[in-house]
């Protein structure tokens, strides 16, 4: 059997439109879940971090996946800092942002997918490893 030119385009754009529809979904569920997590408040606040906890909702199998939830992450981190300022963190007056921790309950397993994130109150402003620093200091207290 011979393939022509035409029959591995036409699978391609088959397969192409296949992929497309499949990042439309998941970024619908993402923009659906995030809209929620902040028109219910379900952001904590718990010693100097956010704290997400997704234990519910009809995209939670989803978020197992750890792409998907730092996807998710991402996006909240965009939407709060333009709604959530800082914390005052001298007595300069600078403001420090909040690391953001997201956990995902994987309901078959009975166990949370965690990640952390850095947020940044300006665009560009980057601190590397202020969670996995945060996440160790906790770890020896």
């Amino acid at each position: 059997m011979e393939c022509s030119q035409a029959d591995i385009w036409t699978r391609s754009i088959a397969r192409l439109r296949e992929a497309i529809g499949l990042a439309k979904s998941v970024h619908q569920a993402i923009i659906r879940t995030g809209s929620s997590i902040i028109d219910k408040n379900d952001i904590r606040m718990i010693k100097g971090h956010r704290i997400v906890q997704l234990k519910q909702g009809p995209d939670l199998a989803l978020f197992t996946h750890p792409g998907v939830l730092f996807r998710l992450g991402i996006w909240l981190t965009e939407v709060l800092r333009d709604r959530v300022k800082g914390v005052v963190a001298s007595r300069r007056n600078k403001k420090k942002s909040l690391p953001l921790i997201l956990a995902c309950l994987d309901e078959q397993d009975r166990t949370y997918l965690v990640i952390g994130l850095n947020e940044s109150i300006e665009f560009d402003d980057v601190r590397k490893k202020y969670v996995l620093d945060a996440y160790r200091s906790c770890e020896s207290e």
